[in-house]
């Protein structure tokens, strides 16, 4: 079964710690979904952080769930739509 985090509001450095610590909670013994339909904003520390997960992920995919086309079209520019699945 995967491992589910949800998420909501603004990412940016402000927020650096506790999407840290929810990213570090997931074990990687499973695949993760990070659940981003409440997303409103992201900035590069955000996407820094969702590097170091897939890093953390290797062996398990990582799915990011209703991503706004907004930050799905950021994804894309920093080709991280090769990284994660998007749903």
């Amino acid at each position: 079964m995967a491992h589910r985090v949800v998420l909501g509001g603004e990412y940016d450095l402000s927020r650096k710690e506790e999407v840290s610590s929810l990213f570090d909670s997931l074990s990687t013994d499973a695949p993760a979904v990070v659940d981003m339909s409440a997303v409103t904003y992201v900035d590069s520390t955000f996407l820094r952080l969702l590097a170091d997960l897939h890093c953390r992920f290797k062996d398990s995919p990582v799915t990011l769930t209703g991503v706004s086309e907004r930050i799905k079209r950021i994804l894309h520019i920093v080709r991280f739509d090769q990284l994660f699945r998007l749903a």
